[in-house]
């Protein structure tokens, strides 16, 4: 059973509409944004909290998300650390697969619609079970893969093209968003005297990126090779 989220923001200090108290649906002032706090807004409240599904929305900024994300951004702390404690509070012996300790969030930036149902799974079928979980936990590394070419490349633009920590800013920021670590892997993949070979084509874009002129992008015929090496080489 889920916390639930009317409770959470109250103990944060949530300033709510009053009537919608008690409803399925509650209103306050959203915390992330505080367009509704702005002056002339007193009557406006964006945020909305579900309390059957414990779930929020701010119909201004649009961060959603569940009860566990609520509480990490309210706490400014990564949502896994707000699951493994709750986990600890209500005296959990089971140790969770890293794919079931991932959020409803993560799996939305897969392209999921929904979480799986581990737990129903493991009860009804082991064997799916296992499939499902290491299935997911190959789609979160692929997207973390993906997202460190991506922040490898905008570290390339950093170094020669926009102000350095704007890129390593930017960077941070998307690690808070997907609650994935990038900066510190980039940083160590950069450092090498012999980088992994898809390395080669993001810093080329990069550099294209920066200044078109200087660094014209590899021809058709090259960038097939560069993408044929990087398929071949490891993660």
């Amino acid at each position: 059973m889920l916390p639930e989220i009317l409770p959470v923001a109250e103990r944060h200090g949530l300033k709510f509409d009053p009537k919608t108290l008690g409803k399925k649906e509650a209103r306050a002032k959203c915390p992330f944004c505080r367009a509704d706090s702005a002056p002339g807004k007193e009557r406006k409240f964006y945020l909305s909290l579900n309390t059957q599904d414990q779930v929020f929305k701010c119909w201004f900024c649009g961060e959603s998300g569940g009860v566990f994300r609520f509480i990490s951004l309210l706490e400014g702390i990564p949502e896994s650390d707000v699951m493994e404690r709750y986990r600890e509070q209500k005296g959990k012996g089971y140790k969770p697969h890293p794919a079931e300790r991932l959020s409803l969030h993560q799996y939305r930036l897969m392209g999921y619609k929904q979480k799986p149902d581990f737990l129903g799974l493991r009860k009804c079928d082991l064997r799916i079970y296992k499939r499902k979980r290491d299935e997911c936990w190959q789609d979160w590394r692929d997207f973390v893969a993906g997202e460190r070419r991506s922040a490898f490349q905008t570290l390339i633009v950093g170094i020669h093209g926009i102000n350095f920590q704007e890129a390593v800013q930017k960077i941070r920021e998307r690690e808070k968003e997907i609650g994935a670590e990038l900066l510190k892997p980039v940083l160590n993949i950069y450092s090498l005297s012999e980088r992994p070979e898809w390395t080669e084509q993001a810093e080329a874009f990069a550099l294209h990126v920066c200044d078109p002129e200087k660094y014209p992008f590899p021809s058709t015929d090259q960038q097939m090779k560069g993408a044929c090496r990087a398929e071949r080489s490891p993660k």
